[in-house]
């Protein structure tokens, strides 16, 4: 009797099916969930780079219009400085004239010059005077917003990293000085004019030129680094080669190692100073000027590096009276320091 054999079968277990399909379902709904969640946070990327992008966009406009109203109102301060000067030499005749009057008592008629009498003419000079006061303050209202935007509130530092020449090199190691910016609410203006020069590259490759005893200068002047550049073209393509008014707070005066703009308007050279020099930059200062009552703008003072500029203040200069430098010191970089 042949007997068969079957295979023995383990009999299902419908606990264990059923933990398998909820293990199923949780590791399912937990891809869903992870696709959900990288989904929203991709979602939220996209959604911060467009507000980042519309946030740039915004900026670059406001810049944009700062830059446009800041033009139009140099322009317009230029054209009424002009004026001033007019009208200012039209009166200094008028006043000499007068001076020069002897004998004339109060009832005769005041002196004139092309048909206006001192008295119209002084008024008219008020009135132009008034007119620029209001354009500097405006100007300077928009060029410490200007500020804040671009460069943040302050206060506001900037690397200067020079080069001497290989035939004159002086005692010392110092190639670097720092400079720190006047505060805002002195000198809004200037330091605006100066920072804006600064991130537009304009110094890097100007030099040091002359040691004038009381101030080593600096401004758009080739060396041994970069023989033939014209480095005066960017200044003017950028409308940066001058500054509109001769802004200067008694508070932030020309004192040793401030920093101020030369000539008349000021700019682009400026120069550092190695005495004191209130008196002579200060208001009143630059008498052979057209208006000897304005000052030098001073803008900003060295805090680090005082050896590299009394180093640059022993090198030897030219025959004559400028006192220009045998070899002028390079200007390699020009840098805004960030916080």
């Amino acid at each position: 009797m042949n007997t068969r054999w079957k295979t023995s079968e383990k009999p299902t277990n419908p606990y264990q099916q059923s933990g398998n399909k909820n293990l199923v379902r949780i590791l399912f709904l937990s891809v869903i969930g992870l696709l959900t969640l990288v989904l929203f946070q991709l979602q939220q990327t996209e959604k911060e780079h467009e507000l980042l992008e519309s946030k740039e966009h915004t900026f670059a406009q406001e810049l944009a219009e700062f830059n446009e109203k800041e033009k139009a109102l140099v322009k317009q301060l230029k054209d009424v400085l002009e004026d001033k000067t007019a009208s200012d030499r039209v009166r200094k005749e008028l006043e000499s004239q007068l001076r020069g009057a002897k004998g004339d008592d109060t009832t005769k008629s005041a002196p004139t010059v092309d048909g206006k009498d001192l008295r119209a003419m002084e008024e008219s000079v008020e009135i132009v005077q008034k007119k620029i006061d209001g354009l500097q303050k405006e100007l300077q209202r928009i060029a410490k917003e200007e500020v804040v935007e671009k460069f943040g509130p302050g206060p506001h530092r900037v690397k200067f990293e020079i080069d001497f020449h290989p035939d004159e090199i002086p005692e010392g190691n110092g190639t670097t000085f720092i400079i720190e910016m006047a505060p805002l609410d002195l000198m809004p203006y200037t330091v605006n004019f100066f920072l804006q020069q600064v991130s537009h590259g304009l110094l890097n490759g100007c030099s040091f030129h002359r040691n004038a005893r009381h101030v080593v200068q600096g401004g758009p002047v080739t060396n041994h680094l970069n023989p033939g550049a014209n480095l005066r073209k960017p200044f003017k393509d950028a409308e940066l080669a001058s500054v509109a008014f001769q802004e200067y707070h008694p508070d932030f005066p020309h004192k040793k190692y401030t920093l101020g703009y030369a000539g008349r308007p000021g700019g682009p050279d400026f120069y550092v100073s190695t005495q004191n020099n209130i008196r002579n930059h200060g208001p009143g200062g630059q008498a052979s000027y057209a208006i000897k009552s304005e000052a030098d703008p001073c803008f900003a003072q060295v805090v680090e590096g005082f050896e590299t500029v009394d180093r640059m203040h022993t090198l030897s200069v030219q025959p004559g009276g400028y006192n220009r430098l045998v070899h002028y010191v390079a200007i390699k970089s020009v840098t805004i320091l960030h916080h």
